[in-house]
């Protein structure tokens, strides 16, 4: 069983379990759980209002239908996988006729925005993550227990209030739900595992500390583990034959490359078929590689000694691209590494060193190296549309540049790639694999509809975005602000109500971001960010109430910074070198705003703008622009 709950069973079980029994269950789950702060006595007195309330409702729709209560689910205080150890909604209730019930209670007159946000939350979360849940038919249910509640609408979340201790509505709906056929074996619900990919910090603790690869699935049926299981078969074959292999691995964002290359890497190291192999991950994106080793400096830290045996000292596994590169330029053979994966590699230099006229591209350097190993596996992790640097390929120029390197190795290294990248090599003919073509995002359900948003917003198409934004408004909320204050304000109110009483490092991490060109802001994190440790592995890693927290809103994040990793909630301070004027937005032409080239600037806010996992709340000083976010259906703060 992947989910845990404070307690669970069918509903006999729960009619034949007293109060006192029901209320110390949960109370000792609470406790258990290494996050949580002290049991506040109010929750107790929440537990019994709920238990009450249910019992009675249950027992209600029970007595109408005559349906064997047996045959039904219950279960409370879920624990949420992948969500820094948040809890799900108050109850998740499993009928006969394959329908699921997730129920929220409030004990107030009134309910939130984010505390709607967080019940629809916990419901599509269920729906597109357990595997139990994601063909069941689904109700979102926000019970207001105290008299004279005020009702809201929602699409998904119905508003329930507590009449005579019975919740009329549910009870209804139960009551519809327990008439139709029976379709479903609801005392299966609770052995389903959850799909949902963890933050790429929680995954690359769990990969390294507690010996455990993240499920990397989607509700899609898209499996990434279909693709890393071919690379470590690939690896095995290559090692066997002794042959050498460079694999083409693409992703959008959010699909989970990086996820995809750290857990493969674990996997090889911890293989004894595999030993002296000397895997890494590579990546000439210096803030990430700090971000990931501090992580691991971090959670290993808190780590007991008895541990110690399961930890694997990633910081060797994962390193900085620059210093592999100098070191093979200096003689191709003083590396040995045999599986070594390139991330973000669409975003490799033309030139591997770029003061020099004559110097190679850097893929025409690893191929080189790759070519001078007796075996191995180069994996090169790509994506597009995010370019921010200058020098750097675009993938377009990446695939020509790898047609060209690959060619230039006379027959000694293989080529894989999925088919759309296969079909523009000339010189080579790669064998196709489209297991390598990770066409679907699993960092959010709402991934796809992000993208489309910020594509219409940066296209000029208010009326799309519009249109876009009222499909994941519910789910991802997207603000827009002229007051810093009023931003911070929104961003702790979500943070309590979505993580409350949850202590955990990446239970729910927000922070500023902005533009390197758009002006100043507050001080920038990226200034610092070549000092490992200094300040941008801290800003990301460690808890709220560190004076080194994101959470603490005095430093900012710009694109260089924050590319390949993400926030809970993204605060985002448009700049100076993106405007709206005469009905579309326009490049700066100031020279301390511009960018070498238009594209750069279009890709930094492309980046920026796809960092929150939870929402995104833009503070923008300019009007015109201003109103334009807003045309693009952003709410106003």
């Amino acid at each position: 069983m992947d989910l845990q709950a404070g307690w669970a069973g069918t509903w006999q079980d729960f009619f034949q379990t007293t109060k006192a029994s029901f209320v110390q269950s949960l109370v000792t789950f609470y406790n258990n759980l290494e996050w949580t702060q002290e049991l506040d006595p109010t929750q107790r007195f929440a537990w019994e209002i709920e238990y009450d309330l249910m019992l009675a409702t249950l027992r209600y729709a029970i007595a109408e239908t005559k349906t064997a209560p047996e045959k039904c689910w219950i279960a409370f205080e879920q624990e949420l996988i992948g969500e820094g150890g948040k809890r799900a909604a108050d109850i998740n209730l499993v009928t006969p006729a394959g329908e699921l019930f997730v129920i929220e209670f409030k004990h107030k007159t009134e309910a939130s925005e984010h505390e709607i946000l967080r019940a629809n939350s916990d419901l599509q979360t269920m729906l597109r993550y357990h595997s139990e849940s994601i063909h069941l038919v689904g109700y979102g249910f926000l019970v207001l227990t105290k008299p004279d509640a005020k009702t809201f609408q929602h699409p998904h979340v119905v508003c329930e209030i507590a009449v005579n201790g019975l919740a009329p509505k549910l009870a209804c709906q139960i009551i519809t739900s327990l008439n139709k056929p029976d379709s479903y074996d609801a005392l299966c619900w609770e052995k389903g595992e959850f799909y949902r990919q963890p933050s790429i910090l929680h995954g690359t603790a769990q990969v390294f500390f507690d010996a455990k690869i993240p499920t990397l699935k989607t509700s899609a049926s898209e499996n990434i583990e279909e693709a890393r299981k071919a690379l470590l078969e690939l690896y095995q074959y290559a090692k066997q034959k002794q042959q050498r292999y460079i694999v083409v691995v693409h992703g959008r964002p959010g699909a989970g490359k990086t996820l995809l290359g750290v857990s493969a890497v674990a996997e090889i190291s911890r293989s004894d078929s595999a030993k002296k192999s000397e895997p890494i991950l590579l990546s000439g994106n210096a803030p990430l590689v700090q971000v990931l080793q501090h992580t691991l400096d971090y959670y290993g830290k808190c780590k007991s000694a008895h541990d110690a045996k399961k930890v694997i000292d990633g910081r060797i596994m994962i390193q900085d691209l620059h210093i592999f590169k100098k070191q093979i330029k200096g003689a191709l053979t003083s590396r040995k590494e045999t599986f070594v994966v390139f991330d973000e590699a669409q975003r490799a230099w033309d030139k591997a060193s770029p003061r020099d006229s004559q110097s190679l591209s850097e893929l025409m350097l690893f191929c080189n190296w790759l070519s001078s190993q007796p075996f191995g596996v180069l994996v090169l992790l790509v994506g597009d549309g995010q370019a921010i640097h200058r020098n750097e390929m675009q993938l377009e120029q990446m695939l020509t540049d790898l047609d060209h390197s690959v060619r230039a190795q006379n027959g000694n290294i293989i080529a894989i790639m999925p088919s759309l990248h296969a079909k523009k090599m000339r010189l080579i003919k790669p064998i196709e694999r489209d297991v390598f073509n990770l066409k679907t995002p699993i960092r959010q359900s709402y991934t796809e509809c992000l993208d489309k948003w910020i594509e219409a917003v940066l296209s000029n198409n208010s009326v799309l975005a519009s249109d876009v934004a009222l499909n994941i408004q519910s789910d991802y909320p997207l603000r827009v602000t002229q007051s810093k204050g009023l931003a911070e304000c929104y961003t702790g109110e979500l943070q309590n109500t979505l993580h409350e009483g949850n202590r955990k490092p990446d239970a729910f991490r927000s922070g500023w971001l902005m533009s390197s060109r758009g002006g100043k802001f507050i001080e920038e994190v990226q200034k610092d960010n070549f000092k490992p440790g200094k300040h941008i592995g801290p800003w990301y890693v460690e808890p709220p109430k560190s004076k080194n927290s994101c959470c603490q809103f005095d430093a900012a994040c710009t694109e260089f910074s924050c590319q390949g990793l993400e926030l809970s909630l993204a605060l985002f301070n448009w700049g100076q070198d993106l405007l709206y004027r005469d009905g579309q937005l326009i490049f700066a032409k100031e020279k301390s705003y511009r960018r070498q080239y238009d594209h750069y600037t279009e890709g930094s806010y492309r980046v920026l703008l796809s960092r929150g996992r939870s929402g995104l709340v833009i503070k923008c000083d300019d009007n015109e622009t201003f109103t334009y976010l807003k045309s693009c259906g952003m709410k106003e703060l």
